[in-house]
């Protein structure tokens, strides 16, 4: 049974033999040859095309292809495991899942006991490349502001380098569902940093600082390991992936295409949340 509701009028969706969702109001919403669904109104977007650029987008793919946070991924996939019920079928969000690179492993990964896994994010070409790609995941574009998605529906939220909006998790969360944050640790990209600022600041703890008290912490784990990149392409492309591009100067950025090796400390911090009742 499908999680989605109607953006506009909340009522559940149902999908029908001609591949598009309705509602009991008769909002309907087709389903793209790729096989997701767009349940972002317009009046939710703040620009034409909202979220990360084709240009962070692509390159994410391509490292992340290539197995580079594969050790990030393990540590989420056992810690999802052992938190997770292995008694009933379990739903699974992952909210802001761009690309959706994660949530297929995800799903792979632990399809014994969660069979039901949805991934959202408010780009639409990301969603797009995911939902053509990666079929053993349901896809929808949406704001996670203003989540289409039914009260007390979903077991575990998972939130990687994403924005934490509690209480629309709050409010999609059922009884004893948690919620899983991926953030930066505090030397998480230092040798990229060091080539665009002066000086290397350690990540503040900004998004684990904000969430409120009706969400207690359950368990915290450290993922730490370096990367060693062979490859001027893929040396590009993290620094594309991240905040990082975008603050470079055309020297900085002319100088990381010169890079044929680099060394880089990936550093993570895996904390999950449930809600206070």
């Amino acid at each position: 049974m499908s999680i989605l509701i109607c953006p506009h009028c909340k009522s559940a969706l149902k999908l029908m033999e001609n591949r598009s969702y309705s509602c009991e109001n008769n909002h309907q919403f087709d389903v793209a040859k790729e096989g997701y669904v767009n349940l972002l109104p317009v009046n939710q977007k703040k620009s034409t095309n909202p979220g990360d650029s084709e240009i962070m987008i692509a390159a994410r793919r391509s490292f992340l292809e290539e197995g580079n946070y594969d050790p990030l991924l393990a540590e989420i996939s056992e810690l999802i495991q052992d938190e997770v019920s292995k008694e009933k079928a379990s739903t699974i969000l992952d909210s802001g899942c761009g690309e959706g690179y994660y949530t297929d492993r995800l799903a792979r990964k632990l399809e014994k006991i969660a069979p039901q896994v949805y991934g959202t994010d408010i780009s639409k070409y990301a969603v797009r490349i995911a939902a053509k790609r990666y079929k053993s995941v349901h896809f929808f574009v949406s704001s996670i502001f203003n989540l289409p998605v039914a009260d007390s529906s979903v077991d575990l939220i998972v939130s990687i380098f994403a924005p934490f909006q509690s209480e629309e998790f709050q409010r999609v969360l059922a009884e004893e569902g948690k919620v899983l944050i991926v953030s930066p640790a505090e030397n998480h990209m230092k040798e990229v940093a060091e080539l665009v600022y002066d000086e290397f600041r350690p990540h503040e703890r900004t998004i684990l600082e904000k969430i409120p008290d009706s969400f207690s912490r359950v368990r915290s784990k450290r993922c730490s390991f370096e990367l060693k990149l062979n490859h001027q392409e893929s040396i590009l492309n993290l620094l594309k992936m991240t905040p990082y591009y975008w603050s470079a100067s055309e020297k900085q950025v002319a100088h990381f295409e010169t890079i044929e090796k680099m060394h880089v400390s990936c550093d993570f911090n895996l904390t999950l949340f449930q809600v206070v009742v």
